[in-house]
């Protein structure tokens, strides 16, 4: 078996071991560098399309909890009925090829809700459809993206570089939450839509400048490279057991920031696509420090994931109680922290007790976890907020991820 890689021909980086273990150790590596830039400039603008979105349902189309979560509906199902599958996919077949795919058809689908949105044609049916398009294609497209961080770098610094993943995203989030705000406000939406289409160019020559070495494990198990294999896995592996429980529970309660933050904004705060926009890249601002954090440390830890749930849930409640928008927005910060430091140890702890013949697998579960739990969720806090207030739809998330981490930690041992 064997694992092809970037760093081959990439060529190891120049630095000590300690070097090696900085905040952005993977960026030594030419291909890593290449496929992070790519990535930071297509999550902008998947983040601008986000805010866009859910500004579109809420105000133009007078919706509410029911129709955000019926929108999470259609945008992650296909993650929780397909995820599984394409992460074995993703250990067997080039995941360059894969992702040039998916990368196309969600730039075409921005771009076609774009033009809806010009010719005056964003029903919430033409929404829904299109976020199902979208969602089929992300359902291959984040399994593969994941486990090819993976081929990169060397296997000692794939929990760096997962880290710096999460930073990555998280920090695409800050700016483009906050852009996609003001676009929306003095703009319009459909240049959002638009923008996001065009940001997947980024992306689509990054893969073309890694040429053919961004390539998959060849898997030589047959059948048995499905997601049967890797759910025993993390059976009989108890740190990650417990860690995808309370995973579970935190994705399908907690981070659900996309329905609760625009009803605060509306029916709190009272605050205009600017504010929703400030709301979400404060949030993010703590994601990514959480992210940092992780990424300073050298290995993944059980207790700092679980620790993590509990800062989320604790600041989650104070988000949900602040009496003004700006002390919200301050409780947003803590909250982030825990929030990419839970999802960042979590991918750590995953490739490292995971082989690399089964990684892509086991990030897809990841995935199929933290996205496809949302269909799950989103309806659950939008009836909550529609029966007695957003306020209470986000407390549900606080208490549900603090409840994760203290009956995560009894189970585990750990304090």
């Amino acid at each position: 078996m064997q694992e092809l890689s970037t760093v081959a021909e990439a060529g190891d980086p120049v630095g000590s071991d300690e070097e090696r273990t900085a905040v952005f150790a993977s960026l030594r590596y030419s291909g890593a560098k290449r496929y992070f830039l790519g990535l930071a400039l297509s999550m902008t603008g998947t983040w601008m399309q986000s805010i866009a979105l859910s500004w579109v349902v809420v105000h133009r189309l007078g919706g509410g909890g029911h129709e955000l979560g019926l929108l999470s509906v259609f945008q992650f199902t296909p993650m929780l009925l397909l995820g599984g599958w394409a992460g074995a996919l993703s250990d067997r077949v080039d995941k360059r090829q894969v992702m040039i795919v998916t990368q196309v058809a969600l730039g075409l689908a921005a771009l076609l809700l774009g033009v809806l949105d010009f010719t005056g044609h964003t029903s919430l049916r033409n929404l829904l459809a299109l976020a199902g398009v979208s969602g089929v294609a992300s359902a291959f497209d984040t399994p593969v993206r994941r486990a090819m961080v993976g081929d990169l770098v060397p296997r000692d610094a794939v929990p760096n570089a997962m880290s710096l993943n999460t930073g990555v995203i998280t920090s695409s989030r800050v700016f483009g939450m906050a852009l996609g705000g003001f676009v929306t406000q003095w703009v319009g939406t459909g240049w959002c839509f638009i923008a996001n289409g065009v940001s997947y160019l980024a992306m689509l020559i990054a893969l073309w400048g890694l040429g053919r070495r961004a390539h998959a494990t060849r898997s030589v198990a047959g059948e048995r490279a499905g997601a049967v294999d890797a759910l025993r896995h993390l059976a009989r592996t108890p740190v990650l057991l417990v860690a995808m429980v309370a995973t579970t529970v935190v994705a399908t309660f907690t981070f659900n920031y996309q329905l609760t933050f625009p009803l605060l904004i509306r029916d709190v705060f009272h605050r205009n696509a600017g504010g929703l926009g400030a709301l979400f890249a404060v949030t993010s601002i703590g994601s990514f420090a959480g992210a940092m954090i992780s990424a300073r440390r050298r290995t993944p830890s059980l207790r700092v994931f679980l620790w993590a749930c509990g800062v989320m849930g604790v600041s989650a409640c104070l988000v949900a109680s602040a009496p003004t928008y700006w002390l919200c927005a301050l409780a947003t910060v803590p909250m982030g922290i825990g929030g990419g430091l839970l999802m960042a140890q979590l991918s750590g702890l995953l490739t490292q007790h995971s082989p690399s013949t089964m990684r892509g697998r086991v990030l897809a579960i990841q995935s199929v976890v933290f996205i496809g739990s949302t269909p799950i969720g989103g309806p659950i806090i939008g009836a909550v907020a529609d029966a007695a207030g957003a306020r209470w739809a986000m407390a549900t998330g606080g208490i549900a991820a603090l409840l994760a981490g203290v009956v995560g930690a009894a189970w585990a041992g750990v304090g």
